[in-house]
């Protein structure tokens, strides 16, 4: 299992779950965020994270007490996912179909070299491509507003 992390101009950090790893809260902080810290520090360096916002789904061990004070110390700012919303998730919707597409009838040895495939994968991404994702997103969070809440099944992104 992955954490992947993008943004509007590629991919951010991929972290490898280990098998049997029981994501918690405390290993989502020092594991996942840490590796998106780490890699927003590389790319800005003078303001890290600050400012910038960050979506994830409403996982239990994304709403401990650890992981919302790490996002305030990062400086980051959290949206909330909608709950019972998957349609919402720029991952589900985009990213996660186009892994399957690429990584259909392909095979592995180990999961390192699974990982490197999906990384390597990420980045041949075009920027615009992620740009779009969000632009999607939002318009996706436009529509959902419009109609009371309504779930949709398959609009096309």
């Amino acid at each position: 299992m992955y954490c992947i992390f993008f943004d509007a101009h590629g991919p951010v950090a991929q972290v490898i779950i280990p098998k049997g790893q029981t994501v918690t809260g405390s290993f989502y902080t020092s594991n996942c965020l840490g590796a998106v810290e780490e890699s927003l520090l590389k790319r800005r360096k003078r303001t890290g994270a600050k400012g910038l916002r960050l979506l994830h789904d409403n996982a239990r061990p994304h709403k401990t007490k650890q992981v919302k004070e790490k996002i305030l110390r990062m400086g980051m700012i959290e949206l909330e996912h909608p709950p019972y919303s998957p349609d919402l998730a720029p991952c589900d919707f985009y990213l996660f179909p186009k892994l399957k597409e690429y990584l259909s009838g392909r095979y592995f040895s180990n999961s390192a070299e699974l990982g490197s495939a999906i990384f390597q994968y990420l980045k041949r991404i075009p920027p615009e491509d992620y740009k779009n994702i969000f632009v999607q997103w939002l318009e996706s969070l436009q529509r959902c507003i419009n109609n009371g809440g309504e779930y949709f099944e398959n609009i096309k992104h």
